[in-house]
């Protein structure tokens, strides 16, 4: 008999979430399913979710609630630890040099890299996010290189075949990465398949990789791992970090760099 994979909890509840998102209900027999459980952990996952105000309970199942857009709006992710992603940004920034070729995702972190970028000369950005290019229209000093393929409306952002086959003709000497969760035992983790496809490959075509994320992203995991933990060369997060998990990944040779 095959052995059952073990979900985390909150990984789960992140999955029936996606679902709902998508089909508007959901029965305790898919969650059970999808979700590789009992029908008594599923029963008990829809139940915490609804003590929370994200779905209501049904006979058997469990319905969308009017939170679950602004869950996974791209708005709503940007406003969260909006400070904190803004001063990561900032530091990030100071690693980028005259001249550099970048890869910038479509984090909510990482998108604010770009307002701090704009004073080098000759740079050359490679990103799929439609907020990054946005702000670096106006700026002649910096060549900007938006990937194409099926527009995502929600996150702004293009993925796609098209997108990854596009991305394979580019190589950067930094990319600046973001994650929905990074742990020293699953790598880094993203909320959909198709965006931690396309960070992985700016990942492996690059020469260094710094990953921007505050400090409530350490040690979770998200709903897809798209990359091991040794791809990153810095992990730039915020003071809020807790001081286990710092000794922790210093301790794993991960260059750790703090916000002031």
């Amino acid at each position: 008999m095959a052995r059952k994979v073990s979900i985390q909890p909150e990984v789960r509840k992140r999955m029936i979430l996606k679902q709902l998102e998508k089909n508007e209900s959901i029965t305790i027999q898919d969650v059970a399913r999808m979700c590789n459980v009992s029908e008594i952990t599923a029963r008990r996952d829809l139940d915490e979710l609804e003590s929370e105000g994200l779905l209501i309970r049904t006979f058997g199942g469990a319905v969308k609630s009017k939170l679950i857009p602004y869950l996974f709006s791209y708005e709503n992710k940007e406003a969260h630890n909006r400070e904190k992603k803004i001063e990561i940004a900032r530091l990030a920034a100071t690693f980028i040099k005259d001249n550099d070729i970048l890869f910038i995702d479509c984090g909510t972190t990482v998108v604010h890299l770009a307002k701090f970028i704009t004073g080098h000369k000759n740079l050359r950005v490679i990103t799929n996010s439609l907020p990054v290019v946005s702000e670096l229209v106006h700026y002649p000093n910096i060549r900007v290189s938006l990937l194409g393929g099926d527009l995502d409306h929600e996150r702004k952002a293009c993925y796609g075949p098209m997108t990854e086959k596009v991305m394979q003709a580019y190589k950067a000497n930094k990319a600046f990465l973001g994650a929905a969760g990074i742990s020293l035992k699953n790598g880094l983790s993203s909320n959909d398949e198709k965006e931690g496809s396309i960070t992985r490959l700016m990942a492996d075509s690059s020469e260094q990789v710094f990953v921007l994320c505050d400090s409530s992203k350490i040690e979770k995991d998200a709903f897809v791992n798209y990359a091991p933990i040794n791809v990153v060369d810095y992990l730039i997060t915020d003071k809020d970090i807790s001081p286990e998990h710092l000794r922790m990944y210093r301790k794993n040779r991960i260059n750790v760099l703090l916000t002031k």
